[in-house]
Parts: C-alpha cells; structure tokens; sequence
C-alpha cells in the first residue's frame, strides 16, 4: 500500500482496485497505520521541472544577529528562495536550504557573499546542485504497528541509486504553484478542501491538477512522512516528534562521477536517507533511530573512507529547524518568470541589520 501510495498518493479507491482488496479495508488500514499514527503524506515536488536548483549553504551567525537568526531565515523564505533551515548540534552554525531558479544561482551566491559581507554570517560552505529529491519510504523495513524499524545492518543487500536524468524544465502557472505549496505540507486532504483554504474555485483547481500537475508530471510522486514533523493547519504550525530520530546530514564537494555514484551506491543501502540532492556536490539527510546511532556512524565511516578530506557531517536539531514550501510568492504571474533582484534585497537588509545593531545597542 505505501508503495502506491509513494507513486499516486492516498487514492483509495484506485489503491484497492490495483490491490484487489475492498476499498472499505484499504481505507480503514490507511487510517490506521498511517493517519491514527501521526504520519502524514506529502508531495515530492519536482523542483527541476519548476526551473529550480537546490543551493545548500552553511552559515555561522555572527554574535550581533545570532538572537535573531531563525527570524532572519524565516523571512529569506519569504524573499529569496530558502525553504528550511536546522542549527547544528553543538557549533550552533546553521544548515540551510534554497530552491533557486535556475537564472538565478549566480546571482543568489553572490547575495550570500554581500550578506557576509555586511557581517551577518559567514559563509562556510556554499554548494550548488543539480537535482534534488525527497527519498520514497521503505515501508518493508518499518513495523507499523509499533513505529519502529526493523533493519539488519548485517545484511544490508543491493541499493537501488537513484539515476539522475538531465533535467527537464516544464510549463505551469501561479495556481499550479499554489496546489504544488498544498500538495508538499499535507496531501492526505482532497482537493475540495485545498480549494476551500485557497478561496479558490474547485472545478479550476482540479482542471490544474490533472491537466497540468498530473499531466506534466510536476510532482515527482508522494512520500510517507515516517520522520515524525506534522503540521497543524489550525495553528499553522510544524509539530515535531522529540527525541526518536537524530538527523544528520551529509555535505560532500567536488566529487567526480565515480566517486558519487560509489557514495550513493552506500547512502542508498540505508532506509534513513530522507532527502538528497546531487551533482557536483552531494548532500544527504538522514534521521536515524536513536538506537541505531552507532551502526550508522560506522556505516558512515566506511561509505565516507574514500573522500573523508571533503566531507562534513552536520547533526542538527529538529526542534530548532523549520521547512517551508517552494516560494511560490516570487513566481511573476505576468511575466511568466521567477523574480530576483540582488540590490534590492541587499538594500532591504541593510535595513533590517541596522534597526537589529539600533535595538541592540
């Protein structure tokens, strides 16, 4: 079930009918194996079909704005394209995530520079990518029942490496955005629903969907949120799950063909891989039960023993991250482009920094 679901999201009539089952069974195991237990299905985006690269940056607040750094990137997702962030346990520095058009990356790295510049972080890394993707669950190795993995180190048999194709830009527009930012919070809900938060017409919503969403493939698919974080749309706020996973990442640059696909060729061997994107770079996300900790970091060390020299680890602090959706609000309707402007935004900080050194001193 969690396979189909991975490839057409929670669509249970069509799941039983390829299952062969009563749709009132699939429906109550839905409930209660996935719904009842705190998981949530989201939608992968495609970012690349969208004109998107994903830019992964590393970034060491200075002491004058370190107060102030989740407001600031909480508000680089409003701006320029950040769509999460997570501090790193125990430097304090910052990991944090932007889905860039593509036009834009030089000029977006360049902004990252004017921002150290200015004195509000260091930039200790800056890694750009060519592919991103959200990693499908291994449901064969989670107990539903008892929300724990079942998983033999031992035995870690053949990855499936994901095999990048060259990316494929597509055609979309403004409310094709809107039901993408829906789709990837929570897809469990029909899209009547999504139309109501909207405010807008169900008939085009769902027209946009299949004729264009569905038809140019602007999802990647769906994933089975298993990491825990689940967000309250009364409050409209993420929840997370304390203290059942540690999330680690991994950040690796210039890398050769070879060497990244011997990388992931052991990154993929793992069910705890959650995200990754890749190119010249490679980044990996994982979130491993606590107490498999150390099998882990010793599947790390020899996976990492070739390119050591160039490789970070980053554990980071799922109680001070936050994700945000892709920044539909830069899309221009009008002209049917993604909008950037360097100087204005660096002219917006500077405002910003001098009211924070103002309220400080």
């Amino acid at each position: 079930m969690v396979e189909l679901i991975s490839q057409m999201g929670p669509n249970i009539p069509e799941i039983a009918r390829r299952l062969g089952q009563f749709k009132e069974s699939v429906r109550y195991r839905y409930r209660e194996k996935i719904l009842n237990r705190g998981l949530t299905v989201q939608g992968a985006v495609d970012h690349e079909r969208l004109g998107l690269r994903r830019v992964v940056f590393v970034a060491d607040f200075g002491k004058a704005y370190e107060e102030y750094a989740q407001s600031i990137l909480a508000a680089m997702s409003e701006l320029c394209y950040v769509t999460g962030f997570a501090r790193a346990m125990p430097g304090g520095e910052y990991l944090v995530n932007a889905s860039v058009p593509v036009e834009h990356v030089e000029g977006f790295t360049k902004f990252l520079d004017g921002l150290e510049a200015r004195g509000l972080f260091r930039n200790e890394i800056v890694a750009v990518f060519d592919w991103y993707r959200m990693v499908p669950m291994r449901a064969e190795c989670y107990d539903f029942s008892t929300g724990r993995w079942d998983f033999d180190w031992s035995n870690l048999g053949k990855p499936e490496v994901w095999r990048l194709f060259p990316p494929q830009s597509a055609t979309f527009d403004y409310a094709d955005l809107l039901i993408l930012k829906e789709l990837s919070i929570d897809a469990t809900r029909p899209m009547i629903d999504v139309a109501k938060k909207l405010g807008a017409s169900y008939k085009k919503l769902a027209w946009h969907f299949k004729t264009h969403v569905k038809a140019r493939k602007l999802l990647r698919g769906y994933t089975l949120n298993w990491v825990g974080t689940s967000y309250d749309f009364k409050i409209e706020k993420a929840l997370h799950r304390r203290h059942r996973y540690l999330t680690v990442d991994l950040l690796v640059c210039n890398l050769s063909e070879v060497e990244r696909m011997g990388l992931m060729s052991r990154t993929n061997q793992l069910p705890f891989l959650w995200a990754e994107a890749g190119g010249r770079n490679y980044w990996a996300q994982f979130a491993f039960p606590i107490d498999n900790i150390v099998e882990a970091y010793q599947h790390l060390q020899g996976a990492l023993r070739p390119i050591r020299d160039r490789a970070r680890l980053l554990v980071t602090d799922p109680t001070n991250a936050l994700s945000f959706t892709i920044s539909y609000k830069l899309y221009d309707e009008r002209s049917g482009a993604w909008s950037f402007n360097s100087e204005e935004l660096l002219a917006k900080f500077d405002e910003l920094l001098l009211k924070i050194r103002s309220g400080a001193g």
